[in-house]
């Protein structure tokens, strides 16, 4: 009996694999060849195949074999379906691998790997020779045409570029003139300025950041209302245009405005000292009758130099300090930033405002406090001088030592900072005043920048002095001339006074001069009508003079008389030591008299 045949494509599919070849085998003249057999078959087991089929009908189908042969057939299916999917994915696979891997199997991936299996379109190999020698013609015409054009591309480069190397080769001359010019390392790091190149080549400056202007720092010095000196930007001559004065002009304009920058900043700041900015003019009173006054101004606009004027170095000086300690700042800052720091302090603090103006105010009254203590001690000792007493007075100032140069460490500052912060230390000075051969004092000065920019005044006394009696200094000092000033007239009176009374002890051993309490007098107590008074002052127009005064009583009648001795010269003829003498003889006469 022939077996059935299969009614669906799965029992045929199942069936094909199971043969030794699978599809292989399969071809379509052998799928003819088994159409005819099973036709023949079918004719002589056509009745068999009804008996029997009566035979099924008649017998009821068990459900577990109709349950499994469903089951088989979906398997099948199922395992058709991922064969079907994992060739069509393998396929796939060498033309979007990324998208073919995420349905193929890792297993068939594993054995045969990815884009293993492909399906390529092979070309016509009916070609045109007639077309193929056109297009061989037309590739060599375009080429001709492109090898003409860049031959008449390639002669205009040759002409441009021999145009090129020329304005080039003068461009890197004038930069090269620039770096001979910026030899010290200062002026490398400092002296930047923006350039382009003209058409020509040349160097051009591109002032647009200095708003094309040139400007410098003016520094005026006026002493009683006049000007007595004034500080001149370095210029450039409007014939002189090479590249190296526009470059050091360009810098000095940017050092310029920036130093003018943190001048107003800090002038916010020394209100006290009378520092005040008055439209584009810095002004600073540095006494009651001289002052300094900064400017930027336009080059153009710049007073020209005058010789005439006597502090014009003082005024240049001034500006030089000026410039010197904005680089010292920006030295400093760079040194802070490089130093190493503990960690749980921050780096980032802020701008602080420099230190500029206050050490110009503080040397200026430094200098203004030597020459004004200078000339009223100088005035005391002329008036001691001509009162017969061998007075005189010393001036010691320090000197600056220059710093050596040597081998610094790394993050140290080097010579050149430290010089300039030796200088920006308290000035000091000393003054050796002899009032009398037994009797001498010191003076210290000292002025101090911060917290406060003043000058203190200390006097000292040699051990086992007098004055240390009768007239002892203030421990903390004087905080301004007037005070010294007052210390020293009183110093002097009772210095005078006890030296006159113990001259008188000597002479006149058989009359006793009692001093009263403020020292600067004495008196007989016997008779009491006769005092001789010491005093040291100021007049407006003589300077200082010394005063001797006497009071006696004669014929009931006060009569007092008065010696004076001026620093300028004018005065009494005789010694104090004889004014002394003829006031104490006419105080004996008018007690006689009215005995």
């Amino acid at each position: 009996m022939h077996p059935p045949a299969s009614e669906n494509l799965a029992d045929f599919i199942a069936r094909v694999n199971a043969q030794p070849s699978g599809f292989r085998s399969v071809t379509e003249e052998k799928l003819r060849e088994d159409i005819r057999a099973r036709q023949d078959t079918n004719g002589a087991a056509r009745d068999e195949d009804a008996d029997m089929s009566d035979e099924d009908e008649a017998a009821p189908k068990d459900p577990n074999v109709a349950r499994m042969e469903v089951l088989k057939n979906i398997d099948i299916a199922g395992n058709t379906t991922l064969l079907t999917l994992d060739f069509l994915s393998l396929l796939l696979s060498k033309q979007n691998p990324t998208q073919a891997s995420l349905t193929l199997s890792p297993q068939l991936r594993d054995m045969v790997g990815i884009g293993t299996l492909g399906a390529d379109k092979l070309d016509e190999a009916n070609t045109n020779e007639a077309k193929t020698k056109d297009q061989e013609q037309v590739a060599l015409g375009w080429t001709l045409m492109e090898i003409n054009r860049t031959r008449d591309a390639a002669v205009k480069a040759s002409s441009l570029l021999e145009r090129e190397v020329e304005t080039e080769s003068r461009y890197w001359e004038d930069v090269m003139a620039v770096k001979k010019v910026a030899a010290s390392p200062e002026f490398k790091n400092n002296g930047l300025a923006p350039m382009r190149r003209s058409d020509d080549g040349s160097v051009e400056l591109d002032l647009g950041r200095l708003g094309g202007v040139s400007e410098g720092l003016v520094v005026t010095y006026e002493k009683d209302g006049k000007v007595v000196g004034r500080s001149v930007p370095r210029r450039r001559t409007s014939h002189d245009l090479s590249l190296e004065s526009r470059v050091l002009e360009a810098r000095n304009t940017i050092f310029s405005q920036e130093l003018w920058h943190e001048l107003t900043r800090e002038s916010r700041t020394l209100a006290s000292y009378n520092v005040w900015l008055q439209g584009s003019r810095l002004t600073c009173e540095l006494d009651r009758s001289s002052r300094i006054t900064v400017e930027l101004l336009p080059l153009a606009s710049c007073p020209l130099p005058d010789d005439t004027l006597p502090e014009s170095s003082t005024a240049e000086m001034m500006s030089a300090s000026l410039h010197l300690l904005l680089s010292y700042a920006h030295r400093y800052n760079e040194l802070m930033r490089t130093r190493p720091i503990p960690p749980h302090l921050s780096r980032s603090r802020g701008q602080q405002t420099y230190a500029l103006l206050r050490p110009i105010i503080a040397r200026m009254k430094s200098i203004l406090s030597i020459q004004s203590c200078t000339r009223y001690v100088g005035d005391l000792a002329k008036v001691l001088q001509n009162a017969g007493f061998a007075a005189s007075f010393t001036l010691h100032t320090p000197q600056l030592s220059a710093i050596e140069p040597g081998v610094s460490g790394p993050n140290q500052p080097s010579g050149a900072q430290t010089f300039v912060r030796n200088m920006m230390q308290p000035l000091e000075f000393t003054v050796e005043l002899i009032i009398l051969p037994e009797l001498s004092l010191t003076i210290r000065g000292r002025t101090f920048i911060f917290p406060v920019t003043a000058t203190y005044y200390h006097v000292l006394l040699p051990p086992q002095s007098p004055l240390q009696g009768f007239a002892a200094p203030y421990a903390d000092g004087y905080s301004d001339l007037g005070g010294l000033s007052d210390y020293l007239q009183i110093a002097v009176a009772r210095s005078l006074a006890a030296h006159s009374l113990a001259r008188l002890s000597e002479t006149h051993s058989g009359t006793e001069w009692t001093p009263n309490m403020m020292g600067t007098s004495f008196r007989d107590p016997d008779r009491e009508n006769g005092e001789i008074h010491f005093a040291v002052q100021e007049e407006p127009d003589a300077g200082l003079a010394l005063i001797l005064s006497s009071a006696a009583v004669a014929s009931q009648r006060r009569q007092q008389r008065t010696w004076k001795w001026r620093s300028g010269g004018s005065g009494e003829s005789m010694t104090l030591e004889e004014a002394v003498n003829e006031a104490v003889g006419t105080s004996a006469s008018s007690e006689k008299s009215r005995c």
